[in-house]
């Protein structure tokens, strides 16, 4: 398992503990509110590497949904998301929780529906040993 299917995966187990349900983007899913949708939005495309240690930077997005008249649910869900999130490490890789975003939005629903999403990036940074290829 690479770190980006690690990351995921224990993302997805950590927030089990929010009182919303937990799906992965493009999961199919009743339209219920609250609901928190995940999605691994960036892998850095070049790995740094030091001294024989490659170092890569992995993106979590974390999109939290309510209804646009339930702020107070938004906010509580979102507080339970980012203390959450800062915990997370991966299983089979050294990983640790580096800097995390936020924004407030008004969206709309497939079912047009107005809703509330609080949209976070929460960046993560995994180590693996770096292996040149081609040398004998």
């Amino acid at each position: 398992m690479g770190p980006e299917a690690d990351l995921i995966v224990q993302v997805k187990k950590a927030l089990h503990q929010v009182r919303a349900p937990v799906y992965y983007d493009g999961q199919k899913h009743d339209a219920k509110y609250p609901q928190v949708i995940i999605d691994l939005s960036n892998i850095q495309n070049e790995p740094r590497s030091y001294k024989g240690i490659e170092e890569t930077k992995l993106t979590i997005s974390v999109d939290v949904y309510s209804k646009i008249e339930r702020l107070d649910i938004l906010l509580d869900i979102s507080n339970q998301v980012r203390n959450i999130m800062q915990q997370v490490k991966c299983t089979h890789w050294r990983s640790k929780f580096d800097d995390y975003s936020v924004r407030i939005f008004v969206d709309e629903s497939y079912q047009g529906e107005s809703l509330k999403r609080a949209a976070f990036l929460f960046d993560f940074i995994t180590y693996g040993i770096a292996i040149k290829k081609g040398s004998n």
